[in-house]
C-alpha cells in the first residue's frame, strides 16, 4: 500500500464559532482521505457552528474529493454545523456546477436549525425529519 500524498491544509478561526481550512493543491483519490480526516477531526474536536473550506489554492477536484466534501457536509449537518466552500477556482467551480453542488456548498450561511427537545413540543407537533428517497432497485437479468 502506498502512502497518501500530502495535502497542505492551513487551519484558522476567523470568528469564535467558525473554523476555516485553507487547502492547497489537488483534491483527488490520493489526497481526499487526508482532507476528509482533517475536516472530521476538526468537526469532532472543536464543534464549530460553521466550517469553511477555502478552495482558493485548489486547482483540481475529482470524484474522490467531491465524495469527501459531501460526506463531511452530511456529518456536519448531523452535528448542527454548516459546511461552506469558498473561492473555488474556475476548474473546481465548474466541477461543482456540473455536479449540482456549487449552490449547496456556497449558499449563504444561516444559523443551523437544531430540533428542540421532545418535551418542548406540544403533543403530536414535533417536526418529522425528511427521509431521503431510496434509489430504485436494479435488477440484472442473467
Amino acid at each position: 500500500m502506498t502512502a497518501l500524498a500530502p495535502l497542505p491544509i492551513d487551519t484558522s478561526h476567523p470568528q469564535p464559532a467558525t473554523a476555516r481550512l485553507g487547502v492547497t493543491g489537488e483534491i483527488d483519490l490520493a489526497t481526499a482521505p487526508a482532507l476528509r480526516d482533517k475536516l472530521l477531526t476538526l468537526l469532532r474536536d472543536q464543534t464549530p457552528a460553521v466550517l469553511v473550506v477555502d478552495l482558493a489554492g485548489v486547482a483540481f477536484l475529482d470524484c474522490a474529493g467531491i465524495g469527501a466534501l459531501v460526506g463531511v457536509r452530511n456529518a456536519a449537518g448531523e452535528a448542527g454545523c454548516e459546511l461552506r466552500v469558498t473561492d473555488p477556482q474556475p476548474f473546481v467551480r465548474r466541477v461543482l456546477e456540473v455536479t449540482g453542488l456549487l449552490g449547496i456548498f456556497t449558499a449563504p450561511i444561516e444559523q443551523p436549525q437544531r430540533l428542540r427537545p421532545r418535551s418542548t413540543y406540544p403533543s403530536g407537533t414535533r417536526p418529522t425529519p425528511a427521509i431521503p428517497a431510496e434509489p430504485p432497485s436494479v435488477v440484472v437479468a442473467a
